[in-house]
């Protein structure tokens, strides 16, 4: 998986940690929508509202290959990186990847996902661990 990440454009990577380095506060709010009764009387299901520049992050994320294809639903049941990333600073990039990628597809079934990575801490510490590895680990190229 290493070597997939190191296959990237350096200037992609310095997208991806620009946009990171410019989130705020109010990037990382998430507001939720939905919920009211609508005029058939169903009632929509309430979903996250992510700002734009977590929407660019992920799609980042997607450019880079950081979510990567691989049994997730079974590897979040068993890492010990999940849900807070406690450990990830000291694991495999691969593990960043895989971490990111659990709360990236996660979202698709489970709303709500990504802002508990945010709340969490684990979307900032994948930031953390992948910027280490490009600025320090990275082979050359």
């Amino acid at each position: 998986m290493a070597s997939t990440l190191a296959a990237q454009p350096a200037e992609r990577w310095a997208r991806l940690f620009a946009l990171v380095d410019t989130l705020t506060t109010a990037d990382l709010q998430v507001p939720w929508d939905g919920g009211q009764k609508l005029d058939d009387g169903s009632v929509q299901v309430p979903f996250p509202v992510y700002s734009d520049a977590i929407n660019a992050v992920i799609g980042l994320l997607y450019e880079l290959n950081v979510v990567v294809v691989f049994n997730w639903s079974e590897w979040h049941r068993t890492t010990p990186l999940f849900p807070d990333a406690r450990g990830l600073a000291d694991a495999p990039v691969a593990d960043a990847a895989r971490l990111a990628t659990t709360f990236v597809r996660g979202e698709r079934f489970s709303d709500g996902a990504i802002q508990g990575a945010i709340e969490s801490g684990a979307l900032q510490a994948i930031f953390t661990r992948l910027r280490r590895w490009f600025d320090e680990e990275r082979p050359a190229r």
